[in-house]
């Protein structure tokens, strides 16, 4: 889908800085792509969640007509959207600063209640642009548990990856054999208890090809070597675009990476997500899907993807609201 340029900034965690360890993340992609989307039109300037705003940023953003955050799993007590962003930096910019699709961190330790000088920020950014956008359920009740008069103003309009925006409606069929399997985990931590996944999938979605999709390629040459003894071809990009392609391309996932799931949803693929931390129990809990702890499992068999299609439509109108917001501006 090609999309005029309009002038607004974005700040993703797809962008890294440079002399960062952490390796692009597929999924980081996936939310800018359809943050984009969903406004209609690209933006004019990107700059990395993951880096200090300099100076010279911030006189680029006041040159264009707001900044949209393109969330992920931001939300913790110390949250800021870049490192040292305060409210002197928000200060310097004169443009509203727009929360998209914000997530729960995940992690119970450092989701204990929003720091006030967050509560602050948050309440002087919604002085600007009247509405901020979460992306399930749990990040809705954690704002709004440190910051209660914020309550109507903080929108829980699930994720922006959930929606269909790709021109691609495919039924949610389930089949006998399935041409494409995309089978995800989370590469950076953790392997041993995930190598079953890569084992165990092939047995419950029989499929003409099967591939592992590193959405973070952290390079570890045993956990591809085992893949492909297990049948698997491995697929890793430094574009986020081919693995839109890629999904695009399938028919079915299972994994615990949730924007994979939630890819794949969008375009009407049987998908199935596995537990790795809070972030997948709260987005079932929010868009009704099971989460898949152990193969065999009866509900990839009995679950109705109505279930999953009612909750994010009912979740459309305040996503369009929020999105109308940015639009306004534009």
């Amino acid at each position: 889908m090609t999309l005029p340029t309009a002038n607004y900034s974005i700040l993703t965690p797809w962008l890294l800085p440079p002399g960062n360890p952490k390796k692009p993340n597929a999924g980081d992609g996936f939310i800018l792509d359809s943050t984009e989307k969903l406004i209609g039109s690209r933006a004019s300037h990107y700059f990395s969640s993951r880096a200090p705003l300099s100076d010279a940023d911030i006189e680029t953003i006041n040159g264009t007509a707001c900044l949209v955050v393109a969330g992920a799993n931001t939300l913790r007590d110390d949250f800021a959207p870049t490192p040292g962003f305060t409210l002197q930096t928000l200060e310097k910019l004169k443009v509203p600063v727009i929360l998209v699709g914000l997530g729960h961190y995940g992690a119970a330790a450092v989701t204990q209640g929003l720091h006030l000088s967050v509560v602050k920020l948050l309440t002087a950014i919604l002085e600007r642009f009247p509405c901020m956008s979460v992306r399930c359920d749990k990040s809705w009740q954690y704002v709004v548990r440190s910051a209660p008069h914020l309550k109507d103003k903080v929108f829980m309009t699930s994720c922006p990856v959930a929606y269909p925006l790709d021109r691609i409606a495919k039924p949610f069929t389930c089949k006998q054999e399935y041409d494409q399997l995309v089978v995800t985990i989370t590469d950076r931590t953790r392997l041993a208890e995930q190598m079953p996944i890569l084992e165990q999938a092939p047995k419950y979605f029989s499929a003409k090809r099967r591939v592992l999709a590193l959405h973070q390629d952290y390079g570890n040459t045993d956990l591809k070597a085992f893949a492909q003894q297990q049948g698997y071809e491995v697929f890793s990009s430094t574009r986020y675009q081919d693995y839109l392609a890629l999904y695009e391309a399938s028919d079915a996932h299972i994994g615990n990476r949730l924007h994979a799931h939630l890819k794949s949803l969008s375009l009407g693929n049987v998908s199935f997500l596995m537990p790795f931390d809070l972030r997948q129990v709260y987005f079932a809990e929010s868009l009704d899907f099971p989460l898949i702890t152990a193969l065999p499992s009866p509900e990839i068999a009995q679950y109705d993807f109505t279930r999953f299609t009612t909750r994010r439509d009912a979740a459309l109108p305040t996503m369009l609201t929020v999105i109308s917001a940015i639009r306004a501006l534009l």
